[in-house]
């Protein structure tokens, strides 16, 4: 059966989300290790600037673009949700930029794309979404801080009390890793969470879309970025 997606209709189009992602890569770039875990977690996209993925060919695809610089260039599927601060598509991909460097003397010319999909997808949403939707506890996903259900994303940024050095998103973003975010997937949990909850699920699916972490795109499918990436010259590593 093909999964369709619900929209709003007073949602305008991706295109303003386009000009929003590009300003927040190039504010990353541009402030390098100046920013702190802290401050990417606590950033909120602005709720007016949703996609709209029934337009077709409206979707965010610069990231592409991206790809063409990099002499060296690897996708990393995640497609389950582990125990935090562990998250093997993370570490694969922080271990294949550390080759990089020690390859050829740095990493600038390697570029890891990091597709969030399936079960993983809560991964790709904000602090503010895990504490709203209450997701550590409907996704069974136990911070290693507390030791309680999960109220942030625990894969997002280390806490500020854990000794635990496993790589966050926060830190691949640093390097330049290009995160993809599963809209089947985000759709799927949206109406699952809704129904739990007894809330509208095009409002959930709308409030998930405005949450995801700071530089994702949204892209139709988790498939479609992985094989979009390799079309680009990625290599594919699996979950």
């Amino acid at each position: 059966m093909r999964n369709t997606v619900s929209t709003d209709p007073t949602t305008p189009p991706s295109r303003r989300r386009f000009v929003t992602q590009l300003g927040r890569i190039a504010s990353l770039t541009a402030l390098g290790s100046i920013v702190s875990a802290r401050s990417i977690a606590a950033a909120e996209p602005d709720a007016p600037d949703a996609p709209n993925p029934s337009v077709p060919g409206d979707w965010d695809l610069t990231w592409v673009d991206r790809l063409k610089g990099a002499a060296n260039r690897g996708v990393f599927d995640w497609s389950t949700i582990e125990t935090p601060p562990d998250a093997a598509a993370l570490d694969r991909a922080a271990r294949y930029l550390d080759g990089c460097a020690d390859a050829y003397g740095d990493a600038s010319t390697a570029r890891a794309v990091i597709v969030i999909r399936h079960l993983a997808i809560p991964a790709a949403l904000t602090d503010a979404a895990w504490s709203r939707y209450e997701l550590g506890s409907t996704e069974k996903v136990t911070d290693a801080a507390t030791r309680q259900p999960a109220v942030r994303n625990p894969y997002l940024s280390a806490a500020s009390t854990a000794d635990d050095e496993s790589p966050t998103l926060h830190d691949l973003v640093q390097r330049g890793a290009i995160i993809l975010a599963c809209n089947v997937a985000l759709t799927h949990l949206a109406s699952r969470v809704a129904r739990q909850r007894g809330e509208d699920p095009t409002s959930v699916q709308h409030a998930f879309r405005t949450s995801l972490v700071p530089t994702a795109i949204l892209v139709p499918s988790g498939i479609f970025g992985l094989v979009r990436a390799q079309n680009a010259g990625c290599g594919l590593i699996p979950s």
